[in-house]
Protein backbone atom coordinates (compact mmCIF):
# COMPACT_ATOMS: atom_id res chain seq x y z
CA UNK A 1 0.00 0.00 0.00
CA UNK A 2 1.27 3.47 -1.04
CA UNK A 3 3.10 5.43 1.71
CA UNK A 4 3.46 2.16 4.00
CA UNK A 5 7.19 1.14 5.48
CA UNK A 6 6.93 -2.59 6.03
CA UNK A 7 8.16 -3.22 9.64
CA UNK A 8 11.28 -4.91 10.34
CA UNK A 9 13.73 -5.60 12.96
CA UNK A 10 16.27 -4.00 13.55
CA UNK A 11 19.94 -4.97 11.87
CA UNK A 12 22.64 -5.16 14.14
CA UNK A 13 25.99 -6.71 14.23
CA UNK A 14 29.83 -5.97 14.93
CA UNK A 15 30.62 -6.74 11.60
CA UNK A 16 27.98 -4.61 10.11
CA UNK A 17 28.20 -1.66 12.33
CA UNK A 18 32.12 -1.79 11.92
CA UNK A 19 31.80 -1.18 8.57
CA UNK A 20 28.80 1.39 8.48
CA UNK A 21 31.16 3.64 11.66
CA UNK A 22 33.95 3.42 8.94
CA UNK A 23 31.65 4.30 6.15
CA UNK A 24 30.21 7.41 7.39
CA UNK A 25 33.08 9.60 7.37
CA UNK A 26 33.96 9.19 3.85
CA UNK A 27 30.79 8.97 2.34
CA UNK A 28 30.01 12.46 3.90
CA UNK A 29 33.32 13.38 2.74
CA UNK A 30 32.75 12.45 -0.81
CA UNK A 31 28.97 14.49 -0.87
CA UNK A 32 30.40 17.63 0.92
CA UNK A 33 32.65 17.91 -1.73
CA UNK A 34 30.23 17.11 -4.63
CA UNK A 35 28.30 19.83 -3.27
CA UNK A 36 30.72 22.52 -3.01
CA UNK A 37 31.34 21.36 -6.98
CA UNK A 38 27.34 21.79 -7.83
CA UNK A 39 27.65 25.42 -5.75
CA UNK A 40 30.71 26.71 -8.30
CA UNK A 41 27.62 26.16 -11.35
CA UNK A 42 24.71 27.91 -8.84
CA UNK A 43 24.11 28.42 -5.71
CA UNK A 44 20.36 26.98 -6.04
CA UNK A 45 22.38 23.53 -7.08
CA UNK A 46 23.50 22.22 -4.01
CA UNK A 47 19.31 21.41 -3.21
CA UNK A 48 20.51 18.31 -4.80
CA UNK A 49 23.29 17.39 -2.84
CA UNK A 50 21.97 18.24 0.26
CA UNK A 51 18.68 16.19 -0.43
CA UNK A 52 21.08 13.70 -0.89
CA UNK A 53 23.15 14.43 3.03
CA UNK A 54 19.59 14.41 3.90
CA UNK A 55 18.54 11.00 3.18
CA UNK A 56 22.22 9.42 4.09
CA UNK A 57 21.65 10.97 7.35
CA UNK A 58 18.12 9.80 8.44
CA UNK A 59 19.80 6.32 8.42
CA UNK A 60 20.42 3.04 6.47
CA UNK A 61 21.50 -0.16 7.51
CA UNK A 62 24.92 0.15 4.96
CA UNK A 63 24.33 -3.19 4.04
CA UNK A 64 24.87 -2.86 0.46
CA UNK A 65 28.69 -1.50 1.11
CA UNK A 66 29.50 -4.11 4.26
CA UNK A 67 28.63 -7.40 2.24
CA UNK A 68 31.06 -5.76 -0.73
CA UNK A 69 34.02 -5.05 1.82
CA UNK A 70 33.74 -8.40 3.82
CA UNK A 71 33.77 -10.19 0.58
CA UNK A 72 36.55 -8.22 -0.70
CA UNK A 73 38.39 -9.32 2.33
CA UNK A 74 37.38 -12.41 2.21
CA UNK A 75 38.97 -12.62 -1.02
CA UNK A 76 42.10 -11.42 0.11
CA UNK A 77 41.63 -7.58 -0.10
CA UNK A 78 43.54 -5.32 2.05
CA UNK A 79 41.70 -2.56 4.28
CA UNK A 80 41.99 0.94 3.14
CA UNK A 81 39.83 3.98 1.55
CA UNK A 82 39.51 2.25 -2.14
CA UNK A 83 36.70 -0.43 -0.48
CA UNK A 84 34.95 2.15 1.36
CA UNK A 85 34.88 4.84 -1.88
CA UNK A 86 33.49 1.44 -3.64
CA UNK A 87 30.99 1.39 -1.09
CA UNK A 88 29.89 4.73 -1.07
CA UNK A 89 28.95 4.38 -4.69
CA UNK A 90 26.85 1.19 -3.73
CA UNK A 91 25.21 3.24 -0.46
CA UNK A 92 24.48 6.21 -3.19
CA UNK A 93 23.25 3.61 -6.33
CA UNK A 94 20.73 2.52 -3.13
CA UNK A 95 20.46 5.94 -2.40
CA UNK A 96 18.92 6.21 -5.60
CA UNK A 97 16.95 3.65 -6.35
CA UNK A 98 14.83 4.20 -3.00
CA UNK A 99 14.32 8.52 -4.49
CA UNK A 100 12.79 6.96 -7.55
CA UNK A 101 10.64 3.84 -5.94
CA UNK A 102 9.38 6.30 -2.65
CA UNK A 103 8.46 8.48 -6.25
CA UNK A 104 6.32 5.68 -8.11
CA UNK A 105 4.98 3.76 -5.47
CA UNK A 106 3.91 7.57 -3.92
CA UNK A 107 5.35 6.36 -0.42
CA UNK A 108 5.24 9.50 2.28
CA UNK A 109 7.79 8.49 4.31
CA UNK A 110 11.23 7.24 3.99
CA UNK A 111 13.83 6.27 7.33
CA UNK A 112 11.13 8.22 9.38
CA UNK A 113 11.51 11.39 7.47
CA UNK A 114 9.32 12.61 4.32
CA UNK A 115 10.67 11.17 1.11
CA UNK A 116 12.04 13.38 -1.75
CA UNK A 117 9.06 14.10 -4.10
CA UNK A 118 7.09 15.26 -1.00
CA UNK A 119 9.72 16.89 0.98
CA UNK A 120 10.51 18.96 -2.42
CA UNK A 121 6.31 19.46 -3.00
CA UNK A 122 6.05 21.36 0.38
CA UNK A 123 9.16 23.25 -0.53
CA UNK A 124 8.13 24.04 -4.42
CA UNK A 125 8.62 27.87 -5.76
CA UNK A 126 5.79 30.15 -5.63
CA UNK A 127 3.48 29.50 -8.48
CA UNK A 128 4.50 26.05 -9.25
CA UNK A 129 2.59 23.19 -9.21
CA UNK A 130 3.88 21.64 -5.40
CA UNK A 131 3.05 17.89 -7.07
CA UNK A 132 4.86 18.28 -10.30
CA UNK A 133 7.81 20.51 -8.83
CA UNK A 134 8.13 17.66 -5.96
CA UNK A 135 7.82 14.68 -9.05
CA UNK A 136 10.91 16.36 -11.19
CA UNK A 137 12.74 17.52 -8.24
CA UNK A 138 12.78 13.76 -6.97
CA UNK A 139 13.56 12.01 -10.68
CA UNK A 140 16.61 14.35 -10.53
CA UNK A 141 17.81 13.76 -7.21
CA UNK A 142 17.95 10.31 -8.21
CA UNK A 143 19.46 10.49 -11.60
CA UNK A 144 22.49 13.21 -9.14
CA UNK A 145 22.53 9.89 -7.13
CA UNK A 146 22.95 7.32 -9.97
CA UNK A 147 26.20 10.26 -11.13
CA UNK A 148 27.77 10.36 -8.55
CA UNK A 149 27.36 6.48 -7.67
CA UNK A 150 29.32 5.58 -10.93
CA UNK A 151 31.70 8.88 -10.09
CA UNK A 152 32.53 7.00 -6.75
CA UNK A 153 33.70 3.55 -8.47
CA UNK A 154 35.57 5.00 -10.69
CA UNK A 155 37.66 7.84 -8.84
CA UNK A 156 38.01 5.11 -6.19
CA UNK A 157 41.43 4.44 -6.38
CA UNK A 158 41.39 0.77 -7.89
CA UNK A 159 43.33 -0.60 -10.51
CA UNK A 160 41.81 -0.59 -14.00
CA UNK A 161 41.66 -4.56 -14.20
CA UNK A 162 40.13 -4.41 -11.02
CA UNK A 163 37.62 -1.75 -11.60
CA UNK A 164 37.16 -2.92 -15.12
CA UNK A 165 36.02 -6.73 -13.81
CA UNK A 166 34.00 -4.65 -11.03
CA UNK A 167 32.46 -2.86 -13.24
CA UNK A 168 30.51 -6.22 -15.09
CA UNK A 169 28.64 -6.27 -11.78
CA UNK A 170 28.05 -2.84 -11.26
CA UNK A 171 26.52 -2.47 -14.69
CA UNK A 172 24.81 -5.96 -14.05
CA UNK A 173 22.85 -4.73 -10.77
CA UNK A 174 21.44 -1.58 -12.71
CA UNK A 175 20.30 -3.11 -15.44
CA UNK A 176 18.42 -5.72 -12.94
CA UNK A 177 17.31 -2.89 -11.28
CA UNK A 178 16.17 -1.08 -13.76
CA UNK A 179 14.29 -4.38 -15.17
CA UNK A 180 13.07 -5.38 -12.17
CA UNK A 181 11.46 -1.88 -11.39
CA UNK A 182 9.86 -1.84 -14.83
CA UNK A 183 8.00 -5.21 -14.62
CA UNK A 184 6.90 -3.73 -10.68
CA UNK A 185 5.02 -0.81 -12.20
CA UNK A 186 3.87 -3.02 -15.04
CA UNK A 187 2.16 -5.62 -12.83
CA UNK A 188 4.43 -8.69 -13.46
CA UNK A 189 2.50 -12.05 -12.57
CA UNK A 190 6.21 -13.04 -11.98
CA UNK A 191 6.38 -12.02 -8.10
CA UNK A 192 9.40 -13.78 -7.64
CA UNK A 193 11.02 -12.64 -10.60
CA UNK A 194 10.69 -9.09 -9.87
CA UNK A 195 11.78 -9.13 -6.43
CA UNK A 196 14.62 -11.31 -7.81
CA UNK A 197 15.35 -8.80 -9.92
CA UNK A 198 14.42 -5.55 -8.16
CA UNK A 199 15.89 -5.95 -4.70
CA UNK A 200 17.66 -9.08 -4.26
CA UNK A 201 20.20 -9.37 -7.08
CA UNK A 202 21.45 -5.49 -6.37
CA UNK A 203 20.90 -5.81 -2.40
CA UNK A 204 23.56 -9.09 -1.77
CA UNK A 205 25.00 -10.60 -4.91
CA UNK A 206 26.23 -7.73 -6.87
CA UNK A 207 27.69 -6.08 -3.59
CA UNK A 208 29.54 -9.33 -2.69
CA UNK A 209 30.54 -10.09 -6.59
CA UNK A 210 31.90 -6.52 -6.69
CA UNK A 211 33.85 -6.70 -3.31
CA UNK A 212 35.57 -10.48 -4.98
CA UNK A 213 36.47 -7.95 -8.11
CA UNK A 214 38.38 -5.79 -6.91
CA UNK A 215 40.03 -7.83 -4.60
CA UNK A 216 40.93 -9.26 -8.17
CA UNK A 217 39.78 -13.30 -6.85
CA UNK A 218 40.06 -15.94 -8.84
CA UNK A 219 37.60 -18.30 -10.24
CA UNK A 220 37.37 -20.77 -7.35
CA UNK A 221 37.02 -18.11 -4.97
CA UNK A 222 34.23 -16.24 -6.92
CA UNK A 223 32.07 -19.27 -7.24
CA UNK A 224 32.14 -20.10 -3.54
CA UNK A 225 31.11 -16.08 -2.69
CA UNK A 226 28.74 -16.31 -5.96
CA UNK A 227 26.63 -18.71 -4.28
CA UNK A 228 26.40 -17.78 -0.94
CA UNK A 229 25.36 -14.12 -2.35
CA UNK A 230 22.89 -15.51 -4.48
CA UNK A 231 21.10 -17.34 -1.56
CA UNK A 232 21.42 -14.93 0.74
CA UNK A 233 19.65 -12.81 -2.22
CA UNK A 234 17.15 -15.51 -2.08
CA UNK A 235 16.84 -15.26 1.73
CA UNK A 236 16.40 -11.70 1.53
CA UNK A 237 13.40 -12.02 -0.76
CA UNK A 238 11.81 -14.30 0.86
CA UNK A 239 12.38 -12.00 3.90
CA UNK A 240 10.42 -9.27 2.37
CA UNK A 241 7.76 -11.29 1.17
CA UNK A 242 7.29 -12.41 4.88
CA UNK A 243 7.48 -9.18 6.12
CA UNK A 244 5.12 -7.50 3.47
CA UNK A 245 2.54 -10.71 4.88
CA UNK A 246 2.96 -11.94 0.73
CA UNK A 247 5.15 -15.60 1.91
CA UNK A 248 4.11 -18.77 1.87
CA UNK A 249 3.62 -20.88 5.20
CA UNK A 250 6.37 -22.00 6.48
CA UNK A 251 8.70 -18.86 5.29
CA UNK A 252 10.37 -18.56 8.73
CA UNK A 253 11.81 -22.22 8.21
CA UNK A 254 12.54 -22.01 4.65
CA UNK A 255 14.79 -18.40 5.25
CA UNK A 256 16.62 -20.23 7.94
CA UNK A 257 17.37 -23.57 5.84
CA UNK A 258 18.86 -20.98 2.63
CA UNK A 259 20.92 -19.45 5.09
CA UNK A 260 22.33 -22.66 6.71
CA UNK A 261 23.05 -23.70 2.95
CA UNK A 262 24.46 -20.52 2.42
CA UNK A 263 27.21 -20.67 5.37
CA UNK A 264 27.87 -24.12 4.31
CA UNK A 265 29.00 -22.99 1.04
CA UNK A 266 31.98 -21.19 2.46
CA UNK A 267 33.41 -24.13 4.52
CA UNK A 268 36.54 -24.83 3.58
CA UNK A 269 36.79 -22.04 0.44
CA UNK A 270 40.12 -20.49 0.40
CA UNK A 271 38.91 -17.64 2.30
CA UNK A 272 40.35 -15.68 4.98
CA UNK A 273 38.37 -16.47 8.04
CA UNK A 274 37.54 -13.73 9.68
CA UNK A 275 35.89 -12.14 7.25
CA UNK A 276 33.92 -15.11 6.29
CA UNK A 277 32.54 -15.28 10.16
CA UNK A 278 31.70 -11.45 9.73
CA UNK A 279 29.55 -12.33 6.38
CA UNK A 280 27.53 -15.41 8.08
CA UNK A 281 27.04 -12.62 10.68
CA UNK A 282 25.58 -10.15 8.74
CA UNK A 283 23.84 -13.04 6.96
CA UNK A 284 22.30 -14.39 9.57
CA UNK A 285 20.58 -11.25 10.34
CA UNK A 286 18.08 -12.23 8.42
CA UNK A 287 16.97 -15.48 10.62
CA UNK A 288 13.58 -14.42 12.24
CA UNK A 289 11.67 -15.68 14.90
CA UNK A 290 9.88 -18.74 14.67
CA UNK A 291 12.42 -20.93 12.42
CA UNK A 292 13.10 -24.09 13.83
Amino acid sequence: MPGVQPREPRFFSPALDGVRSELEPVLGGYLRDRRAELATMDAAAVALADELVRLTRAGGKRLRPALAYWSYRAAGGEPGDPILRAGVALELLHTAAIVHDDLMDRSEARRGVPATHVRFAKEAPAGADPDAFGTAAAVLVGDLALVLSDRALRTSGFGPVELGRASVWFDRMRVQMAAGQFLDVSGADDRGRVSSLKSSSYTSEGPIMLGAALAGSDAGTEGSLHVFGRLVGEAFQLRDDLLDGEAPPGAREEIDAILTRAERVLDGARLNDDAVDALVEISALLRLPGAS
